[in-house]
């Protein structure tokens, strides 16, 4: 159902934006990336547990083709993991995400409201766990678990992600944005035949503030009808 879903979507907007006026004019951006992501992992059975406070920085290019839609590409720095707090413990996953997303605006002036949505890869790079206390790690404690010591079995994650944002565009050419991102893994990080969970995906949320340069030189006819109404 969600794989419908996200097609008709995709089409939709294919539709509205071959309805546009083929006069627009290309705009391209680059990029760099802030935030915090807010992330836990799906297991099944289920586990108490509470959201992994981790950071992102990246860069990101986009690409508007057509009037309101284009796509952006981003590779980003990702902090990412879960906690359990009755146990003391936290493991943190760092990850090299690559999302290509198909990016829509609303608005022509200053402000303007988008919308990201997309698949995601990532592939790991670390992780490390923490335990509050030592002991927990040892197999006799009765707060020890079978995947506590053991890396993650899947190193390369595939996401879906949605993230809904404003934008202010200075006159410049430059813009700030900030976004407020959701995803959610398709693959168990564990192998689900060597441990008691059978479902081991992570998901979550993230906030970030980007910073956009607009590429290419401005409109000099834009830059003549200026004049003439100073005229």
């Amino acid at each position: 159902m969600r794989k419908y879903l996200i097609t008709i979507l995709i089409a939709g907007y294919s539709i509205i934006a071959s309805g546009q006026p083929t006069n627009f004019k290309t705009e391209l951006y680059m990029g760099a990336t802030g935030g915090m992501t807010f992330t836990k992992v799906r297991f099944y059975p289920n586990i108490a547990e509470s959201f992994y406070q981790g950071y992102s920085g990246g860069f990101l290019f986009r690409l508007i083709s057509e009037p309101h839609i284009g796509f952006q590409a981003e590779i980003n720095y990702t902090q990412k993991g879960w906690k359990e707090d009755s146990v003391g413990y936290a493991r943190r996953i760092t990850y090299v995400n690559i999302p290509i997303m198909t990016h829509i605006n609303i608005g022509k002036k200053a402000v303007r409201f988008t919308l990201n949505l997309g698949p995601e890869v990532a592939f790991k790079i670390s992780e490390k766990e923490q335990f509050k206390d030592p002991g927990l790690i040892e197999p006799s404690n009765p707060g020890y678990r079978d995947i506590f010591g053991k890396p993650v079995d899947n190193s390369m994650d595939l996401l879906f992600t949605v993230g809904i944002g404003m934008e202010y565009h200075l006159k410049s050419g430059s813009a700030i944005a900030l976004e407020g991102r959701g995803f959610y893994s398709l693959p168990n990080l564990f192998d689900k035949n060597k441990y008691i969970y059978n479902i081991s995906q992570g998901n979550g949320v993230q906030v970030k503030l980007a910073y956009l340069f607009k590429l290419g030189k401005k409109d000099k006819n834009s830059k003549v009808k200026e004049l003439k109404v100073l005229k």
